[in-house]
């Protein structure tokens, strides 16, 4: 290359004989006082300052490093190094491959390195910092001779404030391949920036935006941050270039950059739907929320967890309000309550899963808050237990003739119609004694079941006698599918597990469709799929779907590929691959060798 012969030789070159870019860095470079045949500055932070840079930006490199790993995959075979510098140029991390390891280039790029164009030149790195854009330097274009074996690209990585705070550099030996690498550099900073967006705003309401609906779950959406005021914190640099014409720096608020009223857009937003917003230059989006999680903080407490299963336990009161907006439900809640008050014993029927114990507790709450919650397993009442053990074990005496029975309380009977005769003698016994307790503290009796207890005929009279009155009041809990308030449910249960999620009005529907057999228990576990399956935030329709039905989906090819059997072949081993990845589509993709849209197109569910 002429140019360079030129700079080594005489200390200048022709305008125009290399890209602007780098000749802007060699004049620099020159003004530096700087050789292209002298040796570069091999400057080193020293073991200390590393370790403060390095705790300083902990939080960062968490978030870069799986950004770096997959980008080395990416690249993986091409005698590759990939880096992160902060914004001085420091490198913070560093991995690279054995082939380059033995490369000499290698040795002068390790942690700690300093990559100024004022110490080593023009370099990838440094321009690219000094640019405040992507920069590519190719062999003999790096100032210093020393590196002209090596190709290099970086690009800068912004906050939400537009600050650079860091650089992704991916260097090679082999050049053939660097305007790939150059775009997998960027999808990767790009990657980085939108994870730093939502760690750094998870206190606020996070908008995702884009002027097509399918490109909301992509990279490329832009998002800005909110407070509950309506004012902006923060917007990626997607959603600037989305907004390019309108003022979005200093403090603006909500209203000032879209025609659409704060507070009517965050309602329908809160409720996981995609609605359409209007900027004052009459272009039009669509925007839905993205919920974050919050930090975690503290330690984790630890507990030792014992497998047996007792027959006798004790329950916390209910904490949180049971979801009672269906009418039936309301009503035996109703009853429930009046039955406590005057010391009526009640029984709580219904299928499995229905909520008869949640029922009972949450009943408990409301009459008894301060006393004690106990539940009998009936079909677990040890045979070697008298009438008086039982009575001690169930009130948490450690002596038969050592119990509290004045306390009061509430004492909830599972199970009842699986009892046994010996078993119902002794219940009957502890019945009697609570329920003729002549003190101010009385107890509920509640029992559970799939069905009316009846007495056994073959019972001893007096037992007859006491647990006959256990159902006289009989409440019949209505299945989950029946339930009007089935979207009130789900939603509840989902805010206890955690809440970073949100269903969407679209999820609930594809929830129920499904089958409940075991009824809250089926729906329980649902839901911790999906909260396993999917990142926080709102749950939509397509994650149901995806998620949950693909055990019961058929080998069968999509719509477009039917009739075509070489199609139907490929069609047929996306979507098994698909299933074998757990509906990780970026996961099936890599592993086909094909790109996430074309398994988007395929995938049957």
């Amino acid at each position: 290359m002429r140019a360079r012969a030129s700079l080594e030789n005489k200390g200048a070159f022709a305008a125009g004989a290399v890209p602007e870019m780098i000749a802007d860095s060699w004049h620099r470079c020159l003004r530096h006082g700087l050789d292209p045949l002298g040796e570069p500055t091999d400057a080193v932070l020293s073991y200390g300052k590393l370790r403060e840079r390095l705790e300083k930006h902990e939080r960062l490199l968490s978030i870069v490093r799986p950004e770096l790993e997959l980008l080395s995959k990416q690249i993986a075979g091409t005698n590759y190094l990939t880096a992160f510098a902060d914004r001085e140029g420091i490198v913070l991390d560093v991995i690279m491959d054995n082939e380059f390891k033995e490369s000499d280039c290698s040795r002068s790029i390790n942690l700690g390195s300093i990559w100024s164009e004022e110490m080593r030149g023009t370099n990838a790195l440094g321009l690219a910092l000094h640019a405040g854009k992507t920069a590519m330097v190719t062999g003999g274009e790096h100032f210093f001779s020393k590196h002209g074996g090596v190709s290099c690209v970086s690009t800068p990585i912004f906050d939400s404030k537009g600050e650079i705070v860091g650089l992704l550099d991916a260097s090679s030996e082999v050049a053939a391949r660097q305007f790939h690498t150059q775009a997998l550099v960027s999808l990767a900073a790009l990657n980085i920036e939108n994870r730093l967006f939502v760690d750094e705003h998870r206190k606020d309401i996070i908008l995702q935006f884009h002027p097509r609906e399918e490109y909301l779950s992509t990279q490329s959406v832009g998002m800005i941050s909110i407070d509950q005021h309506g004012n902006l914190t923060g917007i990626n640099r997607r959603a600037a270039d989305i907004l390019n014409g309108i003022e979005t720096h200093g403090e603006k608020s909500f209203e000032q950059v879209f025609q659409n009223r704060f507070s009517a857009a965050l309602k329908p937003l809160m409720q996981g739907d995609v609605i359409r917003l209007v900027d004052w230059l009459n272009s039009s989006y669509f925007a839905r929320l993205r919920i974050t999680r919050p930090h975690a903080r503290g330690t984790i407490s630890r507990q030792s967890v014992s497998l047996s299963v007792p027959a006798v336990f004790s329950l916390k009161a209910s904490t949180g309000r049971l979801v009672i907006r269906d009418e039936q439900v309301a009503d035996c809640f109703r009853l429930a309550l009046r039955s406590a008050k005057v010391g009526a014993p009640l029984a709580v029927i219904g299928d499995a899963g229905t909520g008869k114990t949640t029922f009972a507790q949450t009943v408990h709450t409301e009459i008894n808050p301060a006393k004690p919650l106990i539940v009998l397993d009936c079909s677990m009442i040890k045979f070697e237990s008298d009438g008086e053990g039982l009575i001690a074990e169930v009130l948490g005496a450690t002596e038969k003739t050592n119990f509290n029975i004045n306390s009061g309380g509430t004492l909830v009977l599972e199970n009842l119609a699986k009892i046994d005769t010996a078993a119902a003698e002794k219940l009957a016994h502890v019945v009697n004694r609570l329920l003729q307790s002549k003190t101010k503290s009385n107890w509920l009796i509640i029992s559970t079941g799939t069905a009316k207890f009846v007495c056994d005929k073959d019972w001893l009279p007096t037992v007859k006698m006491s647990l006959s009155g256990l159902s006289q009041v009989s409440l019949q809990l209505p299945n989950l599918l029946e339930r009007t308030d089935f979207s009130q449910i789900a939603q509840a249960m989902l805010d206890k597990m955690s809440e970073d999620y949100r269903l969407s009005t679209g999820a609930i529907e594809a929830l129920k469709r499904m089958p409940y057999d075991q009824n809250l228990n089926d729906l329980d576990n649902r839901l911790k799929i999906l909260m396993v399956q999917c990142p926080g935030g709102i749950i939509r329709e397509e994650q149901v779907i995806r998620h949950l039905t693909q055990s019961q989906s058929k080998e069968t090819a999509c719509p477009k590929c039917i009739g075509n059997t070489a199609r139907e072949a490929k069609c047929n081993e996306i979507n098994r691959v698909f299933r074998q990845c757990n509906s990780n589509v970026a996961l099936a993709s890599r592993k086909l060798g094909v790109s996430r849209n074309t398994v988007y197109s395929h995938v049957t569910t």
